[in-house]
């Protein structure tokens, strides 16, 4: 199973593409970046990442593929994929079939967009993203990583280590579950 990056097509936070990338290497696990177009794909602090796929050629192709879809923050995030229709869609699909949805920066914004995320604690990087989370009715908290219901926000690059350690854990176990020492999973 792979984890699915989606990236925007310019100014993506080359950090939070390469600490997870990088961490998803050194765990053994698979990954593949999709975007708005094929082709390489420029960061803000000039590191470049080649896209093979489409979102909507995922969506044709279907995501039995992945366990995983992992969204990459920064200012081309706010202007490519916020309200890009096949992305929600994509999150969306994920969602339903119980796969894990995770945004980092300012991309949780699509997420909340969705509608996902109402009535659910989810963080975002500070700024005018808290107004627009709270306007999808998400319930902001102040930690660098939030992560419930198979969806994981991240608050900036600072957080991207411990994000992109989730999206690991999410592949061999559920990091959610906290097991008890009491009878039929009760603590007495």
């Amino acid at each position: 199973m792979k984890v699915l990056i989606a990236i925007p097509p310019e100014k993506f936070r080359d950090e939070e593409l390469l600490i997870p990338v990088k961490k998803f290497q050194e765990a053994g696990v698979m990954y593949e970046l999709a975007s708005t177009h094929v082709g390489v794909v420029m960061g803000v602090y000039g590191k470049k990442a080649k896209v093979n796929r489409t979102f909507e050629d995922i969506l044709l192709k279907g995501i039995d593929d992945y366990y995983a879809l992992m969204i990459v923050g920064g200012p081309g995030t706010q202007v490519h994929l916020w309200n890009n229709r096949h992305l929600m869609e994509l999150i969306n699909v994920f969602n339903t079939k119980q796969k894990v949805v995770a945004g980092i920066d300012n991309a949780p914004i699509v997420i909340a967009k969705t509608g996902i995320l109402k009535k659910k604690q989810a963080t975002v990087v500070p700024g005018q993203t808290v107004r627009e989370m709270m306007k999808e009715d998400a319930i902001i908290v102040n930690k660098p990583v939030v992560y419930k219901d198979k969806i994981v926000t991240a608050s900036g690059p600072e957080a991207a280590e411990e994000f992109a350690s989730i999206i690991i854990k999410y592949e061999k176990s559920d990091p959610e579950f906290v097991p008890t020492s009491g009878k039929a999973g009760f603590a007495f």
